[in-house]
């Protein structure tokens, strides 16, 4: 009876034992899987970032060059008045955003303004945005943002347009086309101040749905994306929100991890070289 009652406690023990390996195996399976995914992205990350040479364009016509070129896209016909848009649904949304393409502009972002720089030493970043428009729906993809260059903390602009004739080069090869721009406001919210209106009514003249994007990337809390997307209405100098969402409806709360292991690249401890050269 006892060696019966022995053996049972030999059986459970063991039963025990191998439950608790199998749920170790299982954890750390999912580890690897998770490294490797997140390998897989920032592999993505880094070729899309990789610079390539610009082309040679004279200092004298090179803003001329950059109109011809936006103005290869729809010209606009006269603005006409929108509404408002104050909450977003997702039967109301007009734009999709990839997550390489967010992920890229958060770390362009903090890139200049972290942790590891004094804050009065942080500047704002720039950039444009390649899109495409689905013909059925008529919603815009935002499918790359090409890092553009960095200024002062309450404004950035483009200075180099040999580097803005690359991008251009590059997501007309790729079947896209201009379809806005991105900056930042770091800690300082999502709007668009009266520099960028300015900047926004040169993209909106040129193609009338041409985007504002903005990010704030600490907003980024795992309780919002940390940006938003706007356009303008020309007549009334007035700007809006335009409702969007990330491709594949990535739970908002797995967005700061994303973000951290990304901070070799912001951190300069990885190969991060931008359109812009910084």
């Amino acid at each position: 009876m006892e060696n019966n009652e022995e053996s049972k406690d030999s059986q459970n023990q063991k039963k025990k034992k191998f439950e608790a390996d199998l749920e170790d195996l299982k954890k750390r399976v999912k580890q690897e899987i998770r490294k490797e995914l997140k390998r897989e992205l920032l592999e993505e990350i880094y070729n899309e970032l990789k610079n390539e040479e610009s082309e040679e364009v004279k200092e004298d016509s090179r803003k001329k060059v950059i109109t011809e070129i936006l103005s290869e896209v729809e010209p606009a016909p006269e603005e006409k008045s929108k509404p408002e848009v104050r909450q977003i649904k997702d039967a109301d949304v007009k734009i999709i955003v990839t997550i390489p393409t967010f992920l890229k502009i958060a770390s362009h972002a903090l890139k200049y303004a972290n942790e590891n720089i004094p804050k009065d030493k942080w500047v704002e970043v720039i950039g444009l945005l390649a899109g495409r428009i689905d013909k059925g729906t008529g919603i815009l993809h935002i499918e790359d943002a090409y890092p553009m260059g960095h200024g002062n903390a309450v404004y950035a602009e483009i200075k180099d347009y040999k580097n803005f004739i690359t991008a251009f080069n590059d997501l007309k090869k790729r079947g896209f086309f201009i379809c806005g721009w991105y900056h930042s406001h770091p800690t300082y919210g999502l709007f668009l101040s009266g520099e960028d209106m300015g900047t926004q009514r040169r993209y909106q003249s040129l193609w009338k749905d041409s985007v504002a994007l903005v990010i704030d990337p600490y907003q980024i809390d795992g309780t919002s994306f940390g940006f938003d997307i706007f356009r303008a209405n020309l007549r009334q100098k007035k700007w809006f929100p335009v409702p969007f969402k990330l491709k594949d409806d990535i739970d908002v709360a797995t967005l700061p991890e994303l973000l951290k292991f990304i901070n070799p690249i912001i951190d300069g401890n990885a190969l991060f070289m931008e359109y812009d050269g910084g």
